[in-house]
């Protein structure tokens, strides 16, 4: 039995399909909303199983990666996120570097361009390593299909929509479908309402509704693209604040102080109380002036 476990962000959409269209993706795939990070819980595998993981953090799972190792079952690690101590018996494909994605590692093991991977990076915010601009929309459109509380929020489940791009083949092809158009006009009235969030005092807080959990990551993306931050995009949960965070370094060991993760550009905090928020901004506001 082969087993998947992927992001349902773009990025672990992008290097799904860049596998699928080589390798195929039959097995039991594992996948949820972006923020749904510890999924190898959910992997029962046995020995003489193969598990290929895409866009999940090592680190977050490296207690459930442990145990699989141990019993001599192959692990394939392609992931661009913080790794925490490493594993032995796991062939790990892991580059922390700030300007690539996991799509970009998925495509130099794979050996053959595509042109997912740069769909991949704008969908990460990384659209200054793109030489394609015109999948910028796209990348953003499957990236903001992945944020949410669950998968109740979402428009499509992640591994239906990974299932449509690579049945689509090609990046063009995905954006001529009525699902593409879904998420288009979907995103097009979250973000309007987004855009207008004012920043307070450093950070921009959404309200927790629906539109604010889908929108968030994109939004943060944007916020990111007008200066190197560290930028704080949060939603408010009552007694805690879901926070993301975009800069130009760092970002993943800054998260890490307060309970988070993430990479060297871009992460978040899960359920920051709202007492740590001052710490945070102290933080945050620091490497601002440095």
């Amino acid at each position: 039995m082969r087993w998947f476990a992927y992001n349902g962000d773009a990025d672990g959409i992008c290097s799904m399909v860049q596998w699928g269209l080589v390798h195929g993706v039959d097995g039991q795939r594992i996948t949820g909303v972006k923020r749904d990070i510890e999924l190898l819980k959910r992997v029962s595998c046995s020995p003489g199983d193969e598990v290929i993981v895409m866009d999940i953090s090592l680190a977050r799972n490296h207690e459930a990666a442990t145990e699989i190792a141990q019993q001599g079952i192959s692990i394939k690690w392609f992931d661009h996120h913080l790794a925490g101590e490493p594993i032995d018996g796991i062939e790990s494909n892991i580059d922390t570097s700030a300007d690539i994605c996991t799509a970009r590692i998925v495509e130099n093991y794979l050996s053959i361009e595509s042109d997912w991977a740069q769909v991949a990076l704008h969908g990460d915010g990384l659209s200054q390593h793109s030489n394609r601009p015109e999948y910028k929309e796209l990348g953003e459109l499957l990236n903001y299909n992945g944020y949410g509380a669950d998968l109740h929020d979402l428009h499509f489940h992640p591994d239906e929509l990974m299932l449509n791009c690579l049945s689509a083949i090609t990046p063009e092809a995905f954006m001529k479908t009525p699902e593409f158009d879904k998420l288009r006009n979907g995103f097009a009235s979250d973000i309007s309402n987004a855009e207008s969030i004012e920043e307070i005092d450093g950070s921009y807080i959404l309200p927790n509704l629906p539109w604010a959990r889908r929108v968030v990551g994109v939004f943060a993306h944007r916020i990111n693209s007008q200066g190197s931050g560290p930028h704080v995009i949060a939603i408010d949960k009552g007694d805690t604040y879901q926070v993301s965070l975009r800069g130009s370094e760092g970002i993943g060991e800054l998260c890490a102080l307060f309970g988070g993760g993430g990479r060297a550009t871009a992460g978040g905090i899960d359920a920051l109380p709202k007492a740590q928020m001052p710490a945070l901004m102290n933080e945050v506001n620091s490497r601002r002036n440095n």
